[in-house]
């Protein structure tokens, strides 16, 4: 039951974090010199479509795509929205809890990273910071979930621990019993 309200609230985080990010790459680039406008939007509508094109893959499922994408575009782009909505994507590539690149350590370290851009460039968009806040409660309820995780598998351990040796005293007093009635 506890474990199937944290899923719960694991994918509503999820979706949270995801239409932050959708949000986040509606809003309009920042202002360029007049001179280097029209290169500067072509640049700045590449960049958000390259960044919707990996939102997509990795709500489609496809992690190892939606991975590959968003490391180019941290390796392409100098533009900080973009850079930090590819470093939430990343992070939630690594915390999806079907995705096959899971991985807590390298979420902790996007994370990180997200939050390092976030302190050095601090942006007025609501959306990325709403983005940051999602990130950060879905990585703590996945860090929780996995915790509780071990603690069951300790204590089913543990059960089984003491069923065996319940079964061998078992045994025990029943050779104890056959040895006294002969």
């Amino acid at each position: 039951m506890l474990a199937n309200t944290l899923r719960q609230l694991c994918t509503a985080s999820f979706v949270i974090v995801l239409l932050s990010l959708i949000a986040g790459c509606q809003s309009p680039p920042p202002p360029q010199h007049p001179n280097s406008t029209a290169q500067a939007i072509l640049t700045t509508q590449a960049k958000i479509i390259s960044v919707s094109h990996a939102q997509q893959l990795l709500q489609s499922q496809q992690f190892e795509a939606a991975e590959i994408d968003f490391k180019a575009i941290l390796k392409t782009s100098n533009d900080r929205n973009v850079i930090q909505q590819a470093l939430a994507g990343l992070t939630l590539t690594y915390l999806h809890p079907d995705s096959p690149l899971l991985d807590i350590t390298l979420a902790t370290a996007t994370m990180d990273h997200l939050y390092q851009q976030m302190m050095r460039w601090p942006q007025s968009q609501h959306s990325l910071d709403l983005l940051f806040f999602s990130v950060k409660l879905y990585l703590e309820q996945r860090l929780s979930l996995n915790q509780e995780i071990a603690l069951r598998e300790k204590a089913e351990a543990k059960q089984q621990q003491l069923l065996n040796e319940a079964l061998t005293l078992q045994r025990t007093i029943e050779k104890l019993r056959q040895l006294t009635l002969q």
